[in-house]
């Protein structure tokens, strides 16, 4: 009932946030073709991610941040551990993708975007399955398949200096 009160624009800001918001770019790792995005975005008490993805087989998917903003090792190693907020347990929500493209939006509670403890300069990793390891060991394959530096859009793609 208490949401019958409440305006569409009150309701979308509370569950998506209306903060700051960080993007990462997914690209193909582990020889996979997957490529997408994730939005991070702050609301009161957490982050909320949105993550849109193309290729890759139909299945299940977690995405998950992890502590280092560095995409460039082959098996997703670079990334580094999962990671989250001191306090705060590792998020690993699952998207479910048929033969097309998958979408979660997902609420990452005691996550910040940025400062000491925030998702800014890390990096999001698509994990293949639902279950299994999210570690990895330099080059060996592994179950990560996209990754994406956290940061601001315009530093995303802002030309090299």
């Amino acid at each position: 009932m208490l949401a019958g009160c409440q305006s569409v624009q009150q309701i979308e800001s509370h569950t998506l946030g209306t903060g700051p918001s960080m993007e990462g770019k997914l690209v193909p790792i582990g020889g996979s073709v997957i490529t997408g995005a994730a939005i991070l975005r702050a609301y009161d008490g957490g982050v909320t991610i949105t993550v849109n993805f193309n290729g890759g087989l139909p299945g299940e998917y977690r995405i998950v941040v992890h502590a280092t903003g560095n995409c460039t090792s082959s098996n997703g190693f670079s990334a580094g551990p999962p990671w989250a907020p001191p306090g705060v347990a590792v998020a690993s929500p699952v998207a479910f993708k048929g033969n097309e493209s998958a979408s979660l939006v997902a609420r990452l509670p005691g996550y910040r975007i940025d400062g000491t403890d925030g998702v800014q300069g890390r990096s999001v990793v698509v994990h293949a399955g639902a279950q299994g390891s999210l570690d990895a060991q330099p080059g060996v394959p592994n179950n990560r398949v996209a990754c994406g530096v956290i940061g601001t859009p315009r530093s995303l793609f802002a030309p090299a200096s």
